[in-house]
């Protein structure tokens, strides 16, 4: 006994191992419930975020080899193209695809029928207005913190022709989507998104005004982006003259900073009311509600 206390003895220590396995489970539970619970909202429009937002946080408290290994982000969704078939040739044939065009009839609205008691300016667009009988018209759309101001105006003679306000205060719902028809429509899909500004406070609409293709009176107006839009690649900038999206965002923007706004913004797909629309398909094919050339004529 006393040889071994003589000895010289030398304690190095020990190391304590847990196996991971556990741990790895746990934290896989924990992620998987984590996804699983996590319900995006609709009306703040995160049900439109790309699916791999929800994981980002989660890979954050991992170890950097495992971030580095792995897999790229996915790209962002792209919205469908507008399906008229418009090609480089014939969509030279709109006048607002001429240099300048757009730009002098914007200034010339802006000029003209803003006034200081609209509210500060915010932007401007040249954007498709999708009416009730699901026919496409061409219009100048300028957004102030008070109100949306929609222009039908001449592109050939350069003139504007009619306008209504329509003011932020009075707007109920706001709808972002994609736009659809019911499902006993014989109307073909139109894959392409738009966005829908209501003040009917959710009541339908009246007989007399939902078959009359002439009312002047229904309560919301839809926008979607202009054909031109899709022609526009290479010139960031002026494509977002088009582009209803932007639009839509900045609208947001603007009823959000409304302090008496009640509105409520739904990111949803968006009800056309067309069943049979053959004459509504004639119009929107052969693009009368734009200015264009027409073989001799112009119109």
């Amino acid at each position: 006994m006393s040889d071994l206390l003589d000895d010289d003895l030398e304690f190095r220590g020990g190391t304590l191992q847990l196996s991971s396995d556990n741990n790895t489970e746990e934290q896989g539970s924990s992620n998987t419930l984590g996804v699983n619970t996590s319900k995006p909202s609709v009306l703040s429009g995160a049900d439109s975020l790309p699916s791999n937002s929800s994981t980002s946080s989660l890979a954050e408290g991992r170890p950097q080899e495992a971030n580095a290994s792995a897999a790229p982000p996915e790209p962002q969704t792209v919205y469908p193209r507008y399906d008229v078939p418009f090609n480089r040739e014939n969509i030279q044939d709109f006048f607002t695809f001429r240099k300048g065009v757009v730009e002098s009839a914007i200034q010339e609205c802006i000029t003209v029928l803003l006034f200081p008691e609209d509210g500060e300016y915010l932007g401007s667009w040249l954007l498709t207005e999708i009416t009730l009988w699901d026919n496409e018209k061409e219009r100048i759309v300028l957004l102030t913190s008070r109100l949306v101001m929609t222009i039908k105006y001449d592109f050939i003679a350069m003139k504007q022709l009619d306008f209504k306000k329509t003011y932020l205060d009075d707007l109920d719902t706001i709808v972002i989507g994609e736009l659809v028809y019911p499902p006993s429509s014989l109307v073909p899909e139109r894959n392409l998104r738009g966005v829908r500004l209501m003040w009917n406070k959710g009541e339908p609409l009246p007989l007399k005004m939902a078959w009359n293709p002439f009312s002047q009176d229904v309560p919301f107006i839809t926008f979607a982006s202009h054909p031109i839009y899709w022609h526009k690649d290479d010139e960031v900038e002026e494509r977002s003259t088009y582009d209803m999206e932007i639009f839509a965002q900045k609208l947001q923007r603007a009823v959000e900073a409304m302090a008496s706004s009640s509105c409520c913004i739904h990111h949803a797909p968006i009800v056309i009311q067309s069943y049979v629309g053959v004459t509504s398909m004639l119009h929107n094919k052969t693009s009368m509600g734009f200015f264009k050339v027409r073989g001799k004529f112009s119109f």
